[in-house]
């Protein structure tokens, strides 16, 4: 499954040169619903899954992905108005821990007794107004934390197949080699522009210079 990770410069050069991305923490994620899709009317039911969510939190985090990298709305949000970038993987897309989020208008019942269903209803699904974001999310082990943050490197569960530059970015082909360093010549590097036909991403016909 091809997946799409939008970045700043800084930070986008700086995963190519270590060959990892950050995984990103439960607390630190931007929507206060995540891992709390159910009804939690019941305060029972709040506290249960609460818990579930810290023990959850405590030993996983998430890698965040979209499924495309032609909507002009992600590279506003994420790539810094366009000056970023974007790194296409290619990611098993037959895990357990990795999957397309499903999203929804209204909360979910919740569960009378927990499931393998239920707790994937719980991993991968939001509301339905993230739904712009095409959002691909795998769950990652915490592990050898360095100044308490965690990484995951590039390898053939995330394998970095394509740089994407955004129509504003200066960086240059140069650039972009030196920060791949051994992976350049397996890596397709893609200028972006917005298209003429509709309100999309596309690939610059001449290239990156």
């Amino acid at each position: 499954m091809r997946a799409y990770k939008f970045m700043d410069v800084q930070f986008g050069l700086k995963s190519l040169r270590e060959k990892r991305l950050k995984i990103s923490r439960v607390h630190e994620l931007n929507d206060p619903f995540e891992l709390l899709p159910y009804n939690l009317a019941n305060k029972n039911h709040r506290q249960a899954l609460q818990k579930s969510r810290e023990q959850l939190a405590a030993k996983r985090g998430l890698l965040c992905f979209s499924a495309t990298w032609r909507d002009p709305v992600i590279w506003a949000h994420y790539s810094d108005k366009h000056r970023g970038i974007c790194l296409g993987f290619e990611i098993p897309g037959d895990k357990d821990l990795c999957k397309r989020v499903n999203y929804r208008a209204d909360r979910l019942p919740f569960p009378a007794a927990l499931t393998l269903a239920d707790a994937e209803a719980m991993l991968f699904t939001k509301y339905s107004n993230w739904k712009y974001e095409q959002e691909i999310r795998m769950w990652a082990q915490l592990k050898d934390p360095e100044d308490g943050l965690y990484f995951y490197d590039f390898d053939e569960t995330l394998r970095l197949v394509a740089v994407i530059v955004g129509a504003r970015c200066t960086l240059s082909r140069s650039d972009l080699t030196e920060a791949l360093g051994t992976l350049a010549k397996d890596v397709t590097l893609i200028k972006a522009r917005p298209g003429f036909l509709r309100f999309e991403i596309v690939q610059q016909q001449r290239g990156l210079n």
